[in-house]
């Protein structure tokens, strides 16, 4: 196994029974390369990866293997150096690989949800709890977006949400704002929720409330 070879990882994936239908990702023959100055560093590939509705398929790898790069890819968020390519890139049954900045901007949220791995610089440290979930749950009428968020909090293990909520980023644990990051990507409803290492920073207890 070696860095540029995330092919080789294996997919362990866990079907829930009745799982039918089309697949919320389908993906054959996906490369990813990072442009340097004198050549284009080779990343991930080439990958096939399928998950279907209530299907949990976990990507295993060491360090520096392409597992977070393979992620990004699913929210178009490998940055402007990034190089890829696809046989078959597919969202909820959408060519993905015709999609600019503004279609992946349409989805992030709404139909993926993204916990990144680093719930410190990931979470906006002037905007308070209450903001940063309010944000995620702009479709919800704003009289009920305060219970809403008060429940998505408790739903992801923190007992005291309207504590928590007009708190900024800084003035939690590193396992809470960890919790606030899985509330926001999960507030939205998304059909796939993609979590990066998303239990890193919690205690035993709190990481298998959360897997």
């Amino acid at each position: 196994m070696t860095s540029t070879t995330a092919s080789v990882l294996p997919f362990s994936s866990v079907r829930s029974a009745g799982v039918r239908g089309e697949p919320v990702v389908r993906i054959e023959n996906l490369t990813i390369g990072f442009r340097g100055r004198h050549a284009t560093r080779p990343a991930v590939g080439p990958l096939d990866l399928t998950v279907h509705a209530g299907e949990c398929v976990a990507l295993v790898g060491e360090s520096g293997s392409g597992k977070s790069v393979t992620a990004r890819s699913l929210v178009g968020l490998n940055g402007a150096n990034a190089e890829w390519n696809a046989g078959r890139f597919e969202i909820a049954g959408a060519d993905a690989r015709r999609y600019r900045e503004r279609d992946w901007r349409a989805i992030r949220g709404r139909q993926i949800g993204y916990v990144l791995q680093d719930a410190l610089v990931s979470l906006d440290p002037l905007w308070r709890v209450s903001d940063l979930i309010g944000e995620a749950l702009r479709g919800v009428p704003s009289r009920e977006r305060h219970a809403r968020s008060a429940e998505l909090l408790r739903s992801v293990g923190i007992d005291d949400p309207e504590r928590r909520l007009p708190q900024y980023p800084h003035q939690l644990s590193g396992g809470l704002r960890q919790r606030v990051l899985i509330g926001t990507a999960i507030a939205g409803g998304a059909s796939l929720l993609i979590a990066d290492e998303p239990t890193t920073a919690l205690d035993m207890t709190v990481q298998r409330q959360i897997l």
